[in-house]
This record gives C-alpha cells, sequence and structure tokens, in this order.
C-alpha cells in the first residue's frame, strides 16, 4: 500500500471517527435537551399543579375566614340583644316595683275579689301598713265574697288570693306583674332589635 492510500485511509478514517464522533455528540445534546426539555415542562407542570393547589387552598381559607366573622357577627348580634332583653326585663321589674303601691294593692285586691266571687281566701303581706289591710277588710267584709283575710310572713309584696272550694291559688306580686309583662313585652322587643339590626 502506498503512503498516499494509506494517508487517504488514515484521512477516511478520521472523517469517519469526526462525523460518528459529531453524531453521537449531537445525539448526547439531543437526549440531554429532551431530557432538560421533559424537566422543565415536569417543573411548569408541577409550578402550575402547586399554584392551582394554594389558591385551593387560600379560597378556602378566606371561605372559613368568612363564615367565622359571619358567625361571629351572629353570635354578636345574639349576645347583644340577649343583654339588652335583661336591661330591658330588669328595668320593667324596677318599674313595676315602684309602682306596685299600697294604692295598687287595694285596687288589685278589690279587683280580683270582685271577679273571682264567692269561696275566696285572702293572704296579705305581714308587713302591709295597718291602715291599709284595715281599710281593704273593711271595704270586703261588705261583700259576701271573702272567707278570711290573713296575714302572711313569708310573703313579703303582693297578695294571695285561694279561691277555697276549688283548691287554686293565686299570687300576685311585684314579680309575677313583672314576669307577665315580660314574658308579652320581650318577643315584641325582639322584634323591634331585629328590625333595629336590618336598617
Amino acid at each position: 500500500m502506498s503512503e498516499k492510500t494509506l494517508d487517504k485511509l488514515i484521512a477516511t478514517l478520521k472523517t469517519e471517527a469526526i462525523d460518528a464522533a459529531d453524531n453521537e455528540a449531537k445525539q448526547i445534546v439531543e437526549k440531554a435537551q429532551a431530557k432538560a426539555q421533559k424537566i422543565v415542562d415536569g417543573a411548569e407542570s408541577k409550578s402550575k399543579e402547586l399554584l392551582h393547589h394554594a389558591e385551593k387552598e387560600a379560597e378556602a381559607t378566606l371561605n372559613k375566614g368568612e363564615a367565622a366573622l359571619k358567625q361571629a357577627a351572629r353570635d354578636l348580634t345574639v349576645s347583644v340583644r340577649n343583654e339588652l332583653l335583661k336591661l330591658l326585663k330588669a328595668a320593667l321589674e324596677r318599674e313595676v316595683e315602684t309602682n306596685f303601691t299600697p294604692e295598687l294593692m287595694e285596687k288589685a285586691v278589690l279587683k280580683v275579689i270582685e271577679n273571682v266571687g264567692s269561696g275566696i281566701a285572702l293572704q296579705l303581706p305581714e308587713t302591709m301598713e295597718a291602715q291599709l289591710a284595715k281599710k281593704i277588710q273593711k271595704r270586703l267584709q261588705d261583700s259576701d265574697n271573702l272567707d278570711s283575710v290573713t296575714k302572711d310572713a313569708h310573703l313579703l309584696n303582693g297578695f294571695t288570693v285561694t279561691k277555697t272550694d276549688q283548691g287554686w291559688s293565686y299570687q300576685i306580686s311585684p314579680e309575677e306583674v313583672a314576669e307577665l309583662l315580660n314574658a308579652h313585652l320581650s318577643p315584641k322587643w325582639v322584634q323591634i332589635l331585629k328590625n333595629e339590626s336590618n336598617t
């Protein structure tokens, strides 16, 4: 083999080796680029997924916060309404207590005896002014509806009417009157408070 042919063969081998190395390098680069693109695509997909998940969590937290605030507002409204009702009841009790005068008691006793009829026993507080008790007794003695009038040490204010022939008894006191008025007025007060809170 001649030197020229040998040089040519070496040059051809070099060229083929370089071309093969270039092809292999190109394939390696293409594979690396494909792998890098796959990693980038995966990272973008994961990033979108994480972002979507974070948005969902943020929205859920916001909704829970809004619901908690609404519940707290309802609780506060109910609490304030209940406190106002307690204050109104206390004011009503004081007002009834103040206006439950001996004169009112005299009128109430006479009206109850008149409406209930005969067979009645009346109990008055032991602390009741003697003059008023005598006045009530005198006015009731003219009536044949009353069986007896007694004083009760346990009765602090008000009076008790007992229908002896039927076995029932009612105590009429500032507390009882206030309780009845409160039961009647509370629903109206609640409605007023609801209307005020809606405006």
